[in-house]
């Protein structure tokens, strides 16, 4: 996003009716600063908007219960909080007592409402508050070893080497390091980094917005997903492959990963390196793989679960629950694959009596 100034932000909430001037804290008199981005709580930096909704609650860029030691590193420029929770002079003062190092609390009816609508008024490309706009950005000089074939769209940052197949659209805010192979008909969509030697078979879509809404006055919304996707090296992508955009944090994956056809890796994902994910597997939003982990042909994980390193998901598992370092899980909800084994049979005789 273009920086903009604290000031500006707080002034068009004011005019949004998102907030009341100076409602539950006064920033009157107060020296102004700049805004250059967006994170989540936990690594927000002083010059970032984030936000907050209180405790117990969980979403794309909250966990239950942040601790007051977490909080007590928040470092955020702007956080959006709930209005509920600086209602008075002494509410406000334990507030700030317990983000001491948040540079501005900015009291609102509905933090998530909030950041949505800044995201869409501060830090999106396209008109719809997400990054649709990709394609309109001028094309950047190709490298002469790169080979893009007549048909192909490239309007983002190419390496050397680059083969960028038929059909294929590279949108601007891509970037690709050197020697990147996409196939046929592969879209890269804006704030998407991917490393060296990376494959892309047909069809794979990497960057898309995510499948995210929240509630609000009655109504589901679309969140814009504006944090894109980081790549590592040497990864590979099946036909048909998607890798979906971040929200607040990019979706990410490590080194020397490989994924077949039609695997699903949802928004704000942090895969690991050397993670291999067969057919028609699938992660939901904000699942953590650790390295070397594998996944069998559909197996699938709930939304904010966190695999261990060097875990084994046989086929079509389906994991409700977080995976120690080291275990292999069959079944639906996924067990140890021992026990999964022993009730099975039990379950064979039981349906003999």
């Amino acid at each position: 996003m273009k920086p903009v100034l604290f000031s500006t932000v707080r002034e068009w909430l004011c005019a949004e009716g998102l907030t009341q001037p100076f409602s539950g804290t006064d920033f009157a008199g107060c020296e102004d600063f700049e805004l250059t981005g967006f994170a989540p709580l936990e690594t927000a930096g002083a010059s970032d908007v984030s936000f907050w909704v209180g405790d117990n609650f969980k979403s794309d860029t909250n966990v239950p219960g942040f601790s007051d030691s977490v909080l007590g590193q928040v470092q955020a420029g702007l956080l959006f909080v709930p209005a509920s929770l600086v209602a008075d002079p002494e509410s406000l003062m334990a507030l700030n007592a317990r983000l001491p190092k948040v540079r501005a609390l900015m009291p609102v009816e509905n933090p998530h409402h909030a950041i949505v609508e800044f995201l869409k008024r501060f830090a999106c490309d396209g008109a719809d508050g997400c990054n649709a706009d990709g394609m309109n950005g001028a094309a950047h000089a190709v490298p002469d070893s790169a080979q893009i074939h007549p048909t192909a769209v490239v309007a983002g940052v190419v390496g050397e080497g680059c083969r960028i197949g038929p059909h294929c659209v590279v949108m601007a805010g891509a970037e690709l390091g050197a020697n990147c192979v996409l196939e046929s008909s592969v879209t890269v969509y804006p704030h998407v980094k991917i490393g060296e030697g990376c494959i892309f078979q047909a069809g794979a879509v990497i960057g898309s917005r995510g499948f995210g809404f929240y509630e609000y006055k009655g109504e589901r919304r679309m969140i814009p997903h504006l944090a894109g996707v980081r790549i590592g090296d040497r990864c590979s992508f099946g036909a048909n492959t998607v890798v979906a955009a971040g929200f607040l944090a990019p979706t990410s994956i490590g080194d020397d990963s490989h994924f077949d056809s039609m695997v699903e890796i949802a928004h704000n994902c942090k895969v690991g390196n050397h993670v291999f994910m067969a057919s028609q597997s699938a992660l939901a939003g904000s699942v953590t793989v650790g390295d070397g982990s594998e996944f069998a042909g559909a197996a699938k994980v709930a939304d904010h679960i966190t695999i261990g390193n060097n875990v084994r998901l046989a086929a079509k598992a389906g994991v409700t629950r977080n995976v120690p370092d080291g275990k292999t899980v069959s079944g639906f909800p996924a067990l140890e694959i021992d026990l999964w084994r022993r009730c099975m049979v039990r379950l064979k005789q039981l349906g003999k009596k």
